[in-house]
């Protein structure tokens, strides 16, 4: 049906029937002449009432529609529910829609809003009629506002009559505050300690903390449950990150020791800044030589497992495991002489052995990954009835 030839309802919903509470006049209206003579009473009696600007709004809408189309095929009405706003407001505005669309037979609503609250009943109204369009007027400011009320009044009511939220913002902290103040009374706990104790509380929940620490209680425990090649995985994992962390440590021991043996009473960092800046050079090469070796071995476990995992999946990815272990090995050997070399260089005579060892690896490194590369390519077609394509797999 063209919109030219659709009865339109220009409708306006005072949800918690200000109009009547403010003026005494009853719902529903309808008809432009009714509907403006209501609107003037209530902006007589609250100019700051935001209902006003949503019956005005729909009176200036009526007339741009009957300008457009014609008068008979347009009205305007204004229905209201209850001061509650809960169940009897809903079924009041039902009521009276059913009122309104006996009298005016439309087939179609342009809804007029004059904030949150009344687009609750949106669904009531479009279950009854179709809702063609829907137009907004608030005030800006005293929108943002509404806003902020109506969902703040929401969650202090389920606070104090909701029984699990109760016991969340009340029941806690109450029995924190009870613990707290005979601990005190009995003079067994200090009032700085009682604040200090409360302060953690506070972050471990705000900040989420006793909910991650459970979600990794429960992800270890679930590790018992898991079949073989995940559990290797999952404690692959652990162990890496156990290496990771105390190779990092011995890295920086080893920066110490060495600083330590060649400058037996090293200067303040705070006070001799550059002469700490010179000495970065050998702080980086003996912290690599330190932490390459944990630091390397955590990172092949980890991908050793991640093959059998993608192995035991049939997954495609098992090929990439295998060119990341070569890669790793490279890196591992690169870095291992790239450490000794900076630390020979700075510590003795410079020898150019060291650095001719360091190009061959470098060499090797790419040779070798060339050569996983294609070797790889080549069992991963071979092997292709055995492995289960991605995705949107990309080529490896």
């Amino acid at each position: 049906m063209a919109l030219e030839r659709r009865k339109l309802l220009v409708l306006v919903v005072d949800r918690d029937d200000d109009l009547k509470r403010k003026t005494g006049i009853s719902t529903p209206l309808i008809g432009f002449e009714e509907n403006l003579k209501a609107a003037q009473a209530l902006a007589l009696s609250d100019p700051e009432e935001a209902d006003v600007n949503a019956m005005f709004g729909a009176l200036r809408v009526y007339k741009e529609l009957v300008d457009k189309f014609s008068k008979e095929n347009v009205e305007i009405a204004t229905l209201a529910g209850e001061e509650s706003e809960g169940l009897e407001a809903d079924e009041k505005i039902m009521r009276e829609l059913e009122e309104v669309l006996k009298v005016f037979k439309a087939d179609g609503v342009v809804f007029i809003s004059d904030g949150v609250t009344d687009e609750f009943v949106l669904p009531i109204i479009s279950s009854r009629i179709p809702i063609v369009s829907v137009k907004r007027l608030v005030v800006r400011q005293s929108e943002s506002v509404e806003r902020t009320w109506l969902i703040l009044g929401r969650y202090l009511r389920l606070a104090f009559t909701e029984p699990r939220y109760a016991r969340i913002f009340l029941g806690v902290p109450g029995l924190i505050l009870t613990i707290a103040g005979v601990l005190y009374f009995l003079n067994l706990i200090s009032l700085p300690l009682i604040l200090t104790a409360i302060g953690l509380i506070l972050i471990f929940r705000g900040f989420n903390i006793d909910q991650k620490i459970l979600g990794i209680y429960n992800w270890f425990i679930n590790i018992f449950r898991m079949p073989p090649y995940k559990q290797l995985r999952a404690f692959a994992t652990f162990v890496s990150i156990i290496l990771l962390l105390a190779g990092l440590y011995v890295g920086y021991v080893s920066a110490l020791n060495t600083i330590t043996t060649v400058y037996p009473n090293p200067p303040d960092p705070s006070t001799y800044i550059w002469w700490w800046i010179d000495k970065i050079p050998l702080l980086t090469g003996s912290f690599i030589v330190g932490s390459i070796d944990m630091v390397s071995v955590g990172v092949l476990i980890s991908i050793f497992s991640n093959m059998v995992y993608y192995l035991f999946l049939r997954e495609q990815r098992f090929w990439g495991t295998i060119r990341s272990t070569i890669l790793a090995i490279w890196m591992w050997a690169l870095l291992k002489r790239t450490g000794v070399m900076i630390i020979s260089t700075i510590l003795g005579p410079f020898e150019e052995a060291q650095i001719n060892l360091l190009i061959i690896i470098a060499i090797l490194g790419v040779v070798t990954m060339a050569v996983t590369l294609t070797v790889t390519r080549i069992l991963r077609r071979f092997y292709s009835d055995y492995f289960k394509p991605r995705k949107k797999d990309s080529e490896d």
